[in-house]
């Protein structure tokens, strides 16, 4: 197992170690370092992954499990916290996600094919952790208002990312089926 997909277990394992902080230690401090700390070995897996040529194919599946689960469940955690329209993004989410698994395992069994992230999915993905970095840092001095446009701006460019994934998924399927 190489560098980044060492990395990619470690997110894999902070995932409960951010539920117990957000949840259960009472440490938002605690919880938005886990974060922090996730955000930063995705970057750093993608980084070295493409920079020492060392991409594979499990990591590139992995990968964005690993990210996935930690988006819906950081979005399960701000909801069931109390931000209500939350639950909004993390249902989006899930649904989104579960979409993309079973388009992709479509995929790969006709033909061995792991669709990877584009900029869209990579953007979706950047938006939302700084929707959680400013729900988990400044929640108490943020309008519902305000709360809900960064959810809602963060889950339209997810739904948009999704929408191109469809059209990425639709195009490979009429070449292998």
């Amino acid at each position: 197992m190489n560098i980044p997909n060492v990395l990619t277990v470690i997110r894999f394992l902070l995932v409960p170690a951010f539920v117990y902080a957000y949840l259960f230690s009472g440490s938002m401090t605690a919880a938005v370092v886990i974060l922090a700390v996730s955000g930063l070995t995705d970057v750093l897996d993608g980084y070295i992954a493409r920079k020492y040529h060392m991409i594979t194919k499990w990591g590139t599946v992995f990968d964005p499990i690993a990210d996935k689960l930690t988006q819906i469940t950081t979005a399960f955690c701000i909801a069931y916290g109390g931000v209500n329209v939350m639950w909004f993004a993390f249902a989006l989410l899930l649904a989104k996600e579960l979409v993309m698994v079973l388009g992709g395992i479509k995929l790969y069994k006709k033909g061995d094919v792991v669709v990877s992230a584009n900029w869209y999915g990579k953007a979706a993905t950047l938006l939302f952790y700084l929707v959680f970095f400013a729900l988990m840092l400044f929640r108490d001095t943020m309008s519902d208002y305000a709360q809900g446009f960064l959810i809602i701006a963060a889950s339209a460019l997810s739904v948009f990312a999704l929408a191109r994934y469809v059209v990425i998924f639709l195009g490979m399927r009429k070449k292998l089926f």
